[in-house]
């Protein structure tokens, strides 16, 4: 399945015409991945997402499985909204 991703975030000014294609396994990946303050300074072409080394790794495994399978989508810990649990 095909998703639309904004190249800025919405929440950061975003527009629906600055917005590309993704599946859904590498859109969900960027999101785990990257915070939106870090897509819209680092990240906002999808030339500049595909050359960060976490989806460079990510992108070469998703293309190996079958299209048809989903897949469950973990926060990184590197995340800038990663939070984490009171014991």
């Amino acid at each position: 399945m095909v998703t639309l991703h904004h190249l800025t975030p919405r929440e950061r000014g975003g527009k629906p015409e600055h917005r590309t294609e993704m599946c859904r396994p590498c859109h969900k990946h960027v999101h785990a991945t990257f915070g939106n303050v870090e897509l819209e300074r680092v990240y906002n072409s999808i030339e500049q997402l595909r050359a960060a080394p976490q989806m460079r790794q990510f992108i070469r495994w998703i293309r190996k499985q079958d299209p048809h399978t989903s897949f469950r989508t973990v926060m990184s810990n590197g995340h800038v909204d990663r939070r984490r649990r009171a014991s």
